[in-house]
Order: structure tokens, then sequence, then C-alpha cells
């Protein structure tokens, strides 16, 4: 798991202290793969070839206010 560590302990605008979650756009081609019989083969890393753009903010969980920069968490995500 990675850890984000973030420059507050709650929400400045709402008080919550639920977490963070960031915004992403994501784009490209998901490979799922069956065999002929139908049944599913391993699909461990069918979302591994998706290009993920992520946003510049940090908002807060549950009053979605923007709350900070996600370069503030030391993370490339």
């Amino acid at each position: 798991m990675n850890e984000q560590k973030a420059p507050i302990d709650k929400c400045p605008h709402c008080g919550s202290d639920e977490g963070y979650h960031t915004k992403s756009q994501v784009s490209g081609v998901v490979y799922y793969r069956h065999n002929y019989d139908g049944s599913e083969q391993e699909n461990e890393d069918a979302y591994s070839y998706l290009r993920h753009d992520i946003g510049k903010y940090v908002y807060c969980i549950n009053c979605e206010k923007r709350l900070f920069k996600v370069k503030e968490i030391g993370s490339e995500m």
C-alpha cells in the first residue's frame, strides 16, 4: 500500500477526518481475456495499459472541497 501523509489532519471546511481523494483522468485499452469455453483467464494485468493523469489537487471525501495540492503529499501517485 502506498502511504501518503497529508499536511493536515482534518478538513478545514467541514471538520471531517475521513480522508481525502484525488481526481484522475483515465484512458487506454483494457485487455480482458477468456478461454474458448467461456471461463475467465488470469486478468491481473488487464488495466496495466491504462494512462492515469492525476489532477493537481486533493479533495475532502466528505464535503468535496479542495484542500491542497497533490505535490504537498510528496507523491507522484
